[in-house]
């Protein structure tokens, strides 16, 4: 039994002066009692209470048991609520990871307006397409894009990311446009990161899905050098509608194949555990789903329901793109 009840159940015997007292108090049988401070002298070896017929008093050695077992229990107490305070406070340590692309864009102004309105919060925020490991990294959030397979984490479902072809003006100019899916294959295309070489775009019009054939001239792992290459007009690529969504409306960066759309990818929240979830955690979390209910080129996920139930593993990511 555990040995903080047994005190308990000690303490409550002296304070009511009876093992009845003590009974009604923990909601518990006088046996039930009796048995338990039966254990505990055992366990001390000292016999702790005189028994009489008017009631019980603590012997030496009990009055020395009750007075180190009240301070163990204020000091258990105090850790309960000292524990519950850190998973409610705004102040101390978050750490959160995100890929390069959807973390500039999406989640570092979270952060800034978060830093902002908590300046007590210490937020540490990790732009990297490569996985960490939550709880060897100490993360306490990620944000994650593709598909997801087996992890020692939990996953949450927030959205879908809109993706569009995009190329230069000059560059469509000189290559000209194309109109066609198969047209996709007399141009260049850039690549982002070398997980795996790009043989076909899937492209979709009219709820037709059609597989278009491309040539991965070129492979990047940064999503500004791949903005630098589209602006000297080097090819096209594929990249989320809300990091181009400047370029777009300045002229700078034209869509290709306009009439066809390009499959999105779902957003993840990850984090290690329900337990790791704290009032900081949770903060963050409302914040990111509350800005991407009117963010253009983000779908929320059906009612946002990140704290449903059922529980998904991760091991890889797809591509961002």
């Amino acid at each position: 039994m555990d040995r903080l009840q047994l005190f308990q159940t000690f303490m409550a015997s002296i304070d009511k002066g009876s093992l009845s007292g003590a009974a009604k108090v923990l909601n518990i049988s006088q046996p039930a009692v009796s048995q338990q401070i039966t254990l505990l002298e055992s366990i001390l070896q000292k016999e702790l209470l005189f028994r009489t017929s008017r009631g019980v008093k603590a012997t030496e050695a009990g009055l020395v048991v009750y007075s180190n077992a009240q301070t163990i229990l204020g000091q258990v107490t105090k850790l309960h609520e000292e524990l519950k305070n850190l998973d409610e406070s705004l102040t101390g340590p978050l750490r959160i990871t995100a890929p390069l692309a959807i973390g500039q864009s999406l989640v570092a102004p979270i952060v800034f307006e978060l830093q902002s309105q908590y300046p007590e919060l210490n937020i540490s925020l990790k732009l990297s397409d490569q996985l960490a490991d939550l709880v060897k990294d100490r993360i306490d959030l990620a944000v994650r894009v593709g598909s997801l397979g087996k992890f020692d984490a939990m996953a949450r479902k927030i959205g879908d990311l809109q993706l569009l072809l995009v190329a230069s003006p000059d560059f469509l100019n000189r290559y000209g446009r194309p109109h066609r899916p198969e047209d996709l294959a007399e141009i260049p295309m850039i690549q982002y990161r070398d997980d795996k070489k790009i043989t076909e775009q899937i492209v979709r019009k009219d709820q037709q899905e059609y597989r278009a054939p491309v040539q991965s001239n070129y492979t990047f792992d940064n999503p500004d050098v791949i903005l630098n290459a589209l602006s000297r007009g080097i090819g096209y690529t594929k990249l989320p509608y809300l990091m181009i969504r400047e370029q777009l409306e300045q002229g700078s960066l034209e869509q290709v194949l306009p009439e066809y759309t390009v499959p999105s990818k779902p957003i993840y929240l990850l984090y290690p555990s329900r337990q790791s979830l704290t009032r900081r955690t949770e903060v963050f979390i409302d914040r990111i789903l509350s800005t991407i209910i009117n963010l253009d080129g983000i779908t929320p996920a059906r009612g946002g329901k990140w704290r449903a139930e059922t529980e998904q593993t991760i091991d890889t990511l797809a591509p961002l793109v």
